[in-house]
């Protein structure tokens, strides 16, 4: 026999005789978010130690069978070679681990271009590539400069839950998104989405609040017969939702948050979403206290007013401050009273009472998912609806007062964005500062959405506009992924797009 074909038919055999090394043997992340002019840095992690490691970049997702290099190989690359001459080759370190940096060009015609990366070892035991890694996906920008995303989200989302589950991709971590019956994933490494678990309930209109183990609490909304009791419990290790034990009574538009020793509080609401009439009428003062170890609710002490969607946030104190809403006053079961309130008031886990805290500078209602914690433990409120009062609700319109509340000083500092919004989204920056991006502004029955970008810098109390968004759009999820780069998520139809800092 030829001594070539000889070989290469001991090859086939050791391939078939012994199993290839696991397509994702080890694991390649994102370290920073691909800014131009800067570094953009990928880790390796759990690959074997001291051991050659190339990575290759591309501008197309593949696939490239491994065959062209090894004919024994039935594997694929989820890269393209376009950019083969660009690959890098380092050796892993005793731990398994290595890092890439690859500075990247400061030309604005890069502006929003997808890089994709996969790392392989090398040699294997039976074939010349050893272990593949994930592939993960850059999208690479000018620095404030959003641009829009490639992958679209599965369906279209506003007023998404989102939240995080840390366990997926190798602890790399997914965001998922809950509105309506579906949920889905927003993925890190790849920049696209994929299906998320089914809820128990599908609802609106709920409140959510993140455990101390992770895990996180759905309660009340809107079902599909109305306002709700149940309750349930996303759990990321398992990717899974749980009923757990209901509300006492019904409750929507109502707020939540977590204490320092793990239980729950919700506030305010309404049991009834029939009509706006309805609705105010059924307006709560109550609160209720869920502990996740016993699986019980307790009726906590009221608040000092009915409340509709007001904000409730754990405070550095280790208090809660529940802030503003759509106060209503009843006079045997008639509205007589209704207005977007400044009142603020403070929870004390240790005396189980509340106590009055000083007056916003604005009045404001439907806030609640634009509530920031700066790193100093200010907390800022910003946007909003404001409801003049009972006779003028129809004049319901967006506001551009953001209000700054220290738990230590027990005092606001008022300041104004450029645009009045409600339904934008407002999330902190791995630089402190705080960004919020889109929402409606104007009367709330014939509202304008808006594609405005604005920044607060906590050491001046000030704002500063940015470029605007790709599109408008409200109602939409901002989050800071583990790279840094910023996303927002829907809100207007399935589109997405990204922002570097």
């Amino acid at each position: 026999m030829n001594p070539m074909r000889k070989n290469h038919l001991l090859a086939s055999l050791l391939a078939a005789a012994s199993p290839l090394a696991a397509q994702y043997g080890f694991h390649l992340d994102k370290v920073t978010a691909g800014t131009l002019g800067q570094d953009l840095d990928l880790q390796v992690r759990n690959a074997p130690a001291n051991y050659p490691c190339l990575v290759i970049p591309s501008f197309t997702a593949g696939p490239t069978p491994l065959s062209l290099l090894d004919p024994t190989d039935p594997r694929a690359l989820e890269v393209g070679i376009d950019l083969l001459s660009n690959l890098a080759v380092f050796l892993t370190s005793p731990t398994g681990t290595g890092t890439l940096s690859t500075l990247l060009p400061n030309s604005p015609s890069f502006q929003g271009a997808e890089l994709r990366w996969q790392a392989a070892t090398f040699p294997g035991m039976t074939t010349t590539i050893d272990q593949l890694s994930n592939p993960v996906t850059s999208q690479v920008g000018q620095a404030g400069i959003p641009s829009a995303l490639t992958s679209p989200l599965l369906v279209a989302r506003a007023g998404a839950t989102a939240c995080w589950n840390r366990v997926r991709n190798g602890g790399a971590g997914d965001l998922l998104l809950v509105s309506g019956a579906t949920t889905e994933f927003f993925q890190f490494r790849t920049l696209d989405a994929a299906a998320g678990p089914t809820m128990v309930t599908p609802r609106a209109l709920h409140a959510a609040a993140t455990l101390n183990d992770g895990r996180v609490l759905f309660t009340g909304g809107v079902d599909s017969t109305g306002v709700t009791t149940a309750c349930e419990i996303y759990d990321p290790a398992s990717n899974t939702f749980t009923a757990v034990a209901g509300l006492t009574g019904l409750r929507a538009g109502h707020a939540a948050a977590t204490l320092a020793d793990g239980r729950v509080m919700v506030v305010g609401g309404t049991t009834n979403f029939t009509d706006l009439t309805t609705a105010i009428t059924a307006v709560l003062n109550t609160t209720e206290i869920y502990n996740p170890t016993t699986n019980t609710w307790t009726a906590g002490p009221n608040i000092g007013g009915r409340r509709l969607v007001p904000s409730l946030t754990r405070l550095s104190t280790g208090r809660l401050l529940i802030a503003g809403g759509i106060e209503v006053s009843l006079l045997f079961g008639i509205p007589i009273a209704l207005t977007s309130t400044n009142k603020a008031q403070l929870y004390n886990p240790t005396t189980n009472s509340w106590s009055n805290a000083p007056n916003m500078p604005n009045g404001r209602a439907y806030h609640q998912d634009n509530v920031v914690t700066l790193a100093d433990g200010r907390v800022l409120l910003s946007g909003g609806v404001l409801v003049p009062d009972l006779l003028n609700a129809a004049n319901a319109a967006s506001i551009a007062g953001a209000d700054l509340y220290d738990p230590i000083g027990n005092a606001w500092l008022g300041t104004t964005m450029s645009r009045a919004r409600t339904g934008h989204a407002a999330v902190r920056l791995p630089d402190n500062r705080v960004l919020v991006s889109g929402g409606a502004e104007g009367l709330v029955s014939a509202a304008v959405t808006l594609a405005a970008v604005a920044t607060f810098d906590p050491a001046t109390n000030t704002w500063t506009d940015q470029a605007p968004m790709t599109v408008a759009r409200a109602g939409h999820v901002a989050a800071v992924l583990p790279d840094g780069m910023l996303v927002l998520l829907g809100g207007s139809g399935t589109s997405s797009e990204a922002i570097h800092f």
